[in-house]
């Protein structure tokens, strides 16, 4: 590995694609599709890279060309071939789509489930396309958003197409049964729906009453709510909102909002492009977003969820009034573009060597012996990758203890199964990735956990590309034959176009820009929306990112995953763990086990015990693990000593008493089975050596400040 510094700022660009209200999905206007434009990023010293902007691009179904000694099949086998296809995609019919949105159910039909746009709901559903805004509910295990229809467009609805996205929006083309359509542009963070009909009369029903409509605005109250409708010639008539232009726009009026502010501020101007970029500045040790919405006049009114008001970068004008949400409230401002600036927690990017003295260093060593004892790892695209992980973090453990034969033993077994998963020997063969010709991705064989059809790629996917960059950092011969299938993996999971060519791959995939968190659903076919549960998994996948950039040389990769890991890291810490939120009364918890558009859950996908909710958001533990912060309230919510991946809590603790993590330690903990044991033992000596991490210090890609806030020691590895 070179010993070049890291990516200091890194913008990538999320731009629209087909993000016009009408007409066919072609990219907005601007620079041509596929060109660079914009921030560049910069290297320590000021040296600066090329663009690294993403633009708006068709990315058209094709196998991806793969040089050197790994590949791909360019066909799957039907017991991990998707389970569905896009068959809503609409003008988007051809292109590489992005799975895993917050919109994802409108491509796989029938209908669509409801779609959570934060503060608003929408429905397709066969009575007609329903509009929800509602409060939330709490008890002690879930906060929950029910969808309750407020007002429903036109009447029973036909076929749903996806007519375009952008970066936090998507239009929608819904038929009518009663002849014509209706284009619904949803905008996650507006409380404003845009609907566009074409070929019938624009109609809204509901049990209103009016609240002092004029011809421009309607002022209803439903069940005690206020909603505006805005367009030309509105008539009231019963339980009927109608217009006689082609345009309407619907807007949940916030509680406690000014009405001549809120109504100075909400407009009936469209949104037609959102874009998403990030930048990361060393110096000051944050990342900043900034989120757009081009509109067709004006600026518009924007819900900010709490890490986003948290994090608000001065500048967007207050507005008064507020939404429920599942995550927090919400808050409003008027602006044409938000940023949004969250801490960079400190990345170390492989186990900084430290000195643990003679007691501690033979139990490390010990411990790896241990490691290398077990039985391997086997599975799928889950538990088969998670080896190549466990693996690897042996490695690095060994490296950093000065244990030469362990680390070459843990290598040694490492690159026959990443050669075996990155190369394709036919029909026969029993691990490999193939090309997904109905969606646009590649599907790790055999699949696990429902991959085929997109659920967890970055969950799953993130622990190879670790793995990969550590064996490239002791081989590099390993990355010049193999690496171009490993950046088809990255590509997969973190998006195509901002990191590589396009490749047959969408330009995004599990990453929610608005949201600043990733989604593990495919498809979200559920009515809550789609849901994360492992948000530590998440954030080692952006890791994994990082790191496997540094080893490429290729600062574009390095700079996105930077961002992209400080963000889901910022995420995690608030909505998974719970810290700086306050969540609902009623909740009984501070974590949450599943986070969900619609609701937050203290529970998992396959265990309902405290321990594995908790648990769950702090595997796999890696040099990048620290940024989750000391974890007290964490372990209120497990209420007793863990019965399950007691070495995940003893580590867990060491974040804030690494001497009483030591203590546990020694006592004897249940074990996370593709957990190290060298690891939890060298990170518990390392933060006993050192102290407690202090992620507010700012520090370059590559340190972390360890010890006393008023007198943080800096550690660092190389991160080039």
């Amino acid at each position: 590995m070179s010993r070049r510094r890291s990516v200091l700022t890194a913008v990538v660009a999320l731009a629209a694609l087909g993000a016009c209200t009408s007409g066919p999905a072609t990219p907005p206007p601007g620079p041509a599709a596929g060109t660079r434009s914009g921030p560049v990023a910069q290297e320590a010293g000021g040296t600066r890279s090329g663009p690294v902007a993403q633009e708006a691009a068709a990315t058209p179904l094709a196998v991806p060309t793969v040089t050197g000694r790994g590949s791909i099949a360019g066909t799957l086998p039907a017991g991990s071939a998707p389970t569905k296809g896009p068959a809503q995609a609409g003008a988007l019919a051809g292109q590489a789509v992005p799975t895993n949105q917050w919109w994802s159910s409108a491509l796989t039909g029938p209908r669509t489930q409801p779609i959570w746009t934060h503060p608003l709901a929408v429905h397709a559903a066969a009575a007609g396309l329903q509009v929800s805004g509602a409060n939330v509910t709490a008890s002690a295990n879930a906060v929950i958003t029910p969808f309750q229809p407020a007002l429903t467009v036109g009447g029973a609805t036909g076929a749903v197409s996806v007519a375009g996205y952008g970066a936090f929006h998507v239009v929608l083309r819904v038929g009518l049964a009663g002849g014509g359509s209706v284009e619904a542009t949803l905008v996650q963070g507006s409380p404003v729906l845009w609907l566009r009909f074409r070929g019938a009369v624009p109609t809204l029903t509901g049990a209103f009453r009016d609240a002092g409509s004029s011809a421009g605005r309607a002022r209803l109250d439903i069940a005690g709510g206020r909603w505006d409708v805005l367009g030309a010639g509105l008539a009231l008539a019963g339980s009927t909102v109608t217009g006689t232009g082609e345009r309407l726009a619907v807007a949940r009026v916030p509680d406690g909002a000014d009405r001549a502010s809120w109504e100075r501020a909400s407009t009936g101007d469209p949104v037609v492009q959102t874009t998403a970029t990030a930048a990361y500045d060393a110096t000051a040790g944050t990342v900043t977003q900034t989120l757009t919405a081009r509109r067709a006049g004006g600026t518009g009114v924007w819900a900010l969820l709490p890490h986003q008001r948290a994090g608000l970068v001065a500048g967007p004008a207050p507005l008064t009034g507020s939404y429920p949400n599942s995550r927090g409230p919400m808050t409003l401002v008027a602006a044409a573009a938000v940023q949004v600036r969250v801490p960079m927690p400190g990345l170390l990017t492989a186990v900084p060597t430290v000195p643990l003295g003679a007691a501690a260093t033979r139990a490390v060593h010990a411990d790896l012996e241990r490691d290398l004892a077990d039985p391997p790892g086997a599975g799928g695209s889950y538990f088969g990758l998670k080896e190549l992980g466990r693996l690897a973090t042996v490695a690095e453990v060994a490296a950093a203890a000065g244990a030469d034969a362990p680390r070459g033993t843990a290598l040694d077994r490492l690159r026959p199964q990443l050669v075996d998963w990155l190369t394709y020997g036919g029909p026969s063969d029993g691990r490999y990735f193939g090309y997904d010709r109905t969606w646009g991705g590649l599907i790790a064989v055999p699949a696990e956990f429902g991959a085929q059809d997109y659920n967890d790629h970055h969950f799953q996917y993130g622990y190879l590309v670790r793995a990969a960059a550590v064996l490239a950092a002791a081989d590099p011969g390993f990355a010049r034959d193999y690496g171009d299938v490993v950046d088809l993996i990255v590509r997969d999971y973190a998006g195509s176009l901002a990191i590589g060519p396009p490749s047959g791959l969408p330009p995004f995939r599990a990453f929610n820009a608005y949201l600043g968190s990733s989604a593990a659903s495919g498809f979200a076919p559920f009515a809550d929306g789609n849901n994360q549960e492992s948000s530590s998994e998440a954030v080692a996948a952006w890791e994994a990112v990082v790191r496997w950039g540094l080893v490429r040389g290729r600062p574009e990769m390095t700079g996105y995953g930077v961002a992209h890991y400080a963000l889901e890291a910022a995420t995690a810490r608030m909505y998974w763990l719970g810290a700086g939120v306050t969540r609902p009364a009623g909740y009984a918890h501070t974590a949450a086990g599943i986070v969900w558009d619609a609701k937050i859950d203290f529970a998992t996908w396959f265990d309902p015990k405290p321990e594995s909710v908790v648990g769950i958001q702090l595997l796999p533990l890696t040099a990048g693990a620290f940024y989750r912060g000391p974890g007290e309230a964490r372990r209120r919510d497990v209420g007793r000593e863990p019965r399950v991946w007691g070495d995940l809590f003893a580590a867990d603790l060491a974040l804030s008493d690494p001497a009483a993590a030591r203590r546990r330690l020694d006592a004897g903990v249940t074990r996370e089975e593709s957990t190290s044991r060298a690891m939890v033992r060298y990170w518990v000596e390392m933060l006993v050596a050192l102290g407690p991490p202090q992620a507010a210090a700012p520090a370059p890609l590559g340190t972390l400040a360890f010890g006393p806030a008023d007198a943080p020691r800096v550690i660092g590895v190389p991160a080039g």
